[in-house]
């Protein structure tokens, strides 16, 4: 039986902030850091990565993850990191990203009795994997627009998303890329040298 996809006040209120929040970080990542930072261009480019983020961020952890979570009978919930979103906003000073503001969090179903059901490898790689497919999907998307239409908001969007897809891939535990390694190589391998392609071509 799937289960329903629902959301709590709390996991709306922290998601809301974790995307504010990497919006101003990947704003000054893509300046290049602080110290190469136009302050009369700098409010747009927060606007275009509040914008960018709100699409990228978003869909891969609420499409990519919480939805495929529970669309396979198991409990997902977003809850943000804050020490990781200070990390974000630091390193995003230098202009780098260190995306981890936080993590849907996969807990299995349980059943009348009070027994929890088993996650396989598989499903837990299956939800893990998503959201990074979705930021390599959107990333495409908005390469193709930004070659025919190009703005910044296009540029931008490009590099948060292949960002967060290649960040996430990492093998390192908790990010995705740890799951989906233990589930399998050969996927993770495929997915992470796409990735990176895209980010050496387009970027």
């Amino acid at each position: 039986m799937k289960m329903k996809i629902t959301f709590t006040v709390t996991e709306v209120k922290e998601i809301t902030i974790a995307a504010a929040v990497l919006s101003v970080a990947f704003a000054l990542a893509y300046s290049d850091g602080i110290m190469h930072v136009d302050t009369v261009k700098f409010p747009y480019m927060v606007f275009y990565a509040f914008v960018a983020v709100g699409i990228g961020f978003l869909a891969h952890e609420l499409i990519g993850h919480k939805i495929v979570a529970q669309r396979l009978g198991m409990h997902g919930e977003f809850r943000m990191w804050r020490s990781g979103l200070a990390i974000a906003l630091f390193s995003s000073l230098i202009g780098f990203v260190f995306a981890a503001p936080g993590a849907v969090y996969v807990a299995p179903r349980y059943d009348l009795w009070g027994r929890a059901e088993h996650i396989s490898k598989k499903k837990m790689g299956l939800v893990s994997i998503m959201g990074p497919v979705v930021n390599l999907v959107l990333a495409g998307a908005f390469f193709a627009l930004n070659y025919y239409y190009p703005s910044d908001l296009f540029g931008l969007a490009v590099f948060v998303n292949v960002w967060l897809g290649i960040f996430n891939m990492l093998p390192i535990p908790p990010l995705d890329g740890s799951k989906v390694f233990a589930w399998d190589k050969r996927i993770w391998t495929a997915l992470f040298a796409v990735l990176v392609a895209m980010f050496v071509v387009l970027l």
